[in-house]
């Protein structure tokens, strides 16, 4: 079933659910809910949890989920009054940044970051001539509505979140669905098409919707050549980028992986491998490693739960998007993962928000034709709209 609008598959999911148990299934995370036009999020409720006293058969439905911290952002030098200097000004307007603010960042980076972000908002134009770059005639597939979708989902992750009230998570997911951006993208479709491409190499970059400047590099590759024994790889690499690295004279650079002695790229001293996959053999991070971007990303610790971690990178590095035959590594990986108390799916606001925004992209721009259309700033058409709230 596809969109007609924006091209893309409505029911291919990829969040990851926690394991199976004996329990009623909360019906709106079914991975069989096609209500969501970017794919639904098929991430299941937490555990239950075991009331005192209550017997050997409830304790056997698995111990406490941890607690949500709620997020402070207080730290010194941080500020909810928007800087008034020249270019943090034009950054907070142009892509909605919510506080807090890193008052302690100067200007000049904050220019660096202008025109690097600048730059890949028309890198991300559709049907531009400087498209061409993240555009693969050889994947056969649409690099914007990839985009589109994954966007949405990363925006998703957040409806569920715990501690917050819904009109923050609402604002900070709306940020959100304009922060991520495509730098690299090949791939071919020699193994059947689009429905199961044979190589897929990504990399995106996902920008904090607050004011601290920083981002994560995300690099995505995979690779299965059928009835070729040896030919089944994957792997999925995650590095911190802070606001001192953003470089306007080559925009897509990644600094997530470096290059070793033989050209082959390799994690960067502070990346994290998320999953690796070499045939039969898998291999995935540890939740501390996940959580652990949360300080430097969100200013916050303890928010966000390592499944929420491992469904939101896994959304911003675009995996399973390009419906490749890898679901097996990416939920071997994520298995062990799970929730925070109080965390969910957050169904029901994501439906809510999916629609108003098809709803405004509607009134505003009718139906999707051959124009240039920068895909992130359109993306923030929520946010730019009810910028008042803030």
């Amino acid at each position: 079933m596809t969109d007609p609008r924006h091209g893309y598959d409505v029911t291919y999911n990829f969040f990851l659910m926690p394991p199976k148990r004996k329990v009623n299934r909360d019906s709106s995370a079914s991975p069989s809910d096609d209500s969501d036009s970017a794919g639904s999020d098929f991430e299941a409720r937490p555990r239950k949890q075991v009331a005192k006293g209550a017997g050997k058969k409830a304790a056997a439905a698995g111990p406490r989920l941890k607690k949500s911290t709620k997020p402070e952002w207080n730290r010194n030098g941080w500020s909810n009054d928007k800087p008034e200097t020249e270019f943090a000004a034009k950054c907070i307007e142009r892509w909605c940044l919510l506080p807090p603010y890193n008052t302690r960042l100067p200007d000049a980076q904050w220019k660096e970051y202008y025109l690097e972000r600048t730059a890949l908002d028309e890198i991300n134009t559709k049907h531009s001539n400087k498209s061409k770059k993240i555009v693969s005639e050889e994947l056969g597939q649409d690099t914007f509505s990839i985009l589109r979708a994954a966007s949405s989902n990363v925006a998703a992750t957040i409806y569920g979140a715990a501690q917050l009230d819904e009109a923050d998570k609402t604002r900070i997911a709306r940020t959100l669905r304009g922060s991520l951006y495509f730098t690299e993208l090949w791939g071919n479709d020699e193994e059947g098409g689009g429905d199961n491409p044979r190589t897929v190499n990504s990399k995106t970059r996902l920008y904090s919707p607050f004011g601290l400047g920083t981002s994560l590099e995300l690099v995505y590759n995979f690779h299965w050549r059928q009835f070729r024994a040896g030919e089944q790889f994957s792997d999925f690499v995650v590095g911190q980028r802070d606001i001192e690295e953003c470089d306007s004279a080559d925009p897509r650079k990644c600094t997530a992986v470096v290059k070793d002695s033989r050209s082959r790229e390799k994690p960067g001293e502070f990346s994290v491998k998320v999953f690796d996959m070499n045939n039969a053999k898998v291999k995935g991070t540890t939740a501390q490693k996940l959580t652990d971007f949360e300080d430097q990303f969100f200013g916050a610790s303890g928010w966000l739960s390592p499944l929420k971690w491992y469904n939101l990178l896994c959304a911003a590095g675009t995996v399973l998007r390009y419906k490749e035959e890898n679901r097996s590594t990416v939920t071997q990986a994520g298995t062990k993962f799970k929730f925070f108390q109080g965390e969910s799916a957050g169904q029901e606001l994501r439906k809510s928000e999916n629609d108003v925004f098809a709803r405004l992209e509607t009134e505003k721009f009718g139906a999707l034709g051959d124009e240039e259309v920068c895909v992130p700033q359109r993306l923030l058409l929520l946010a730019k709209e009810h910028s008042t709230d803030k």
